[in-house]
């Protein structure tokens, strides 16, 4: 248990170095650097970049496996799900940029395979779960393919540090307000009067913390 808090650990310092930086311009001594550890120890815990990489993709995946949980569990109402949907939509974009998965796809085809797999369920089980609210009647009718594919697109444009200067806006207040725009579009007039927003804005504020924390 010791090792594993410890591997978990050294895991989360490496990620804001993948946030900058080239998975193939990384060397073990520049990530044990990074990991505040002697090579040594860092073979201790992890035998190669491959299994480093390895073990960084897994924590993503078992957030999908925690989102997708949530999303069947019909004891929590379709708008707070909704809002944890959303939640879980801003961390998978944010988690580490676009050039880091890309290069994923190029250097471990394998490893993003399974990626591609997990959010692939997860896009099915999400598209039943708008379906299974629009037929409630709590939703409105519309694509959910098209309502979840401008997640990736807005929330990563909001990401980028020109938006914040080109619009005059901080990023935690770009991710609120597509969440009013998201929560306008999918939720019916009625459903919207009484929700609380406020479990999205602490989640965000959290996760803005988080993520300066660790740039």
């Amino acid at each position: 248990m010791k090792r594993l808090e410890n591997s978990q650990k050294l895991l989360t310092k490496i990620i804001p170095v993948l946030r900058a930086k080239s998975i193939s311009s990384l060397r073990m001594d520049d990530i044990a650097k990074h990991m505040d550890i002697s090579k040594a120890t860092l073979y201790k815990y992890f035998s190669s970049k491959e299994e480093i990489i390895q073990n960084v993709l897994n924590v993503y995946i078992e957030e999908i496996h925690d989102s997708r949980a949530t999303m069947d569990d019909d004891t929590i109402s379709y708008e707070r799900r909704f809002q944890i949907a959303y939640e879980h939509a801003m961390t998978h974009v944010l988690y580490l940029p676009e050039f880091f998965w890309n290069e994923v796809k190029k250097l471990y085809p394998e490893l993003y395979e399974g990626i591609a797999s997990a959010l692939q369920h997860h896009s099915e089980q999400l598209c039943s779960f708008f379906e299974k609210g629009m037929a409630q009647g709590t939703f409105n009718r519309i694509s959910p393919v098209l309502y979840m594919i401008q997640d990736e697109a807005v929330i990563r444009t909001i990401a980028e540090p020109s938006f914040s200067i080109m619009h005059d806006m901080t990023i935690r207040q770009g991710l609120f307000d597509f969440y009013i725009l998201k929560k306008h579009q999918l939720l019916s007039p009625s459903r919207i009067e009484n929700l609380d927003d406020q479990p999205v804005k602490a989640y965000i504020n959290e996760l803005i913390q988080q993520l300066s924390r660790t740039m």
